[in-house]
């Protein structure tokens, strides 16, 4: 008796171990085709969101680029109207109403900016 139920027992490991290895074959190949899957997923959800990010970015700079243009042209229009004000035509007579003495040219010294 002890013969049979040793062999019965061999039996049942024998056919029960390729189907254990069946199922644990499945179970990799599903396993690995899912982490695939989520990895193509995490994958193109990166990419989409450094690419909207990259699109945000070029409209700031964008916006900044035409503020610093705008700043620029101010800058030159406000340097145009302090040299205009600043000339001796324009303060000549301002310099008159507040009675003020003129000097002659020999004692007026030009200075660029």
């Amino acid at each position: 008796m002890a013969e049979g139920s040793v062999s019965r027992s061999d039996e049942t490991k024998s056919r029960a171990r390729p189907a254990a290895k069946r199922r644990t074959r499945r179970r990799r190949g599903r396993s690995i085709m899912a982490t695939l899957l989520i990895g193509f997923v995490v994958v193109a959800s990166a990419v989409i969101w450094r690419r909207s990010y990259g699109i945000t970015q070029a409209r700031q700079i964008a916006d900044l680029d035409r503020h610093l243009v705008q700043l620029e042209a101010e800058r030159g229009r406000l340097s145009a109207l302090i040299r205009d004000e600043s000339s001796r035509t324009q303060l000549g007579p301002l310099v008159q109403q507040l009675g003020m003495r003129v000097p002659d040219d020999r004692q007026v010294r030009s200075v660029s900016r």
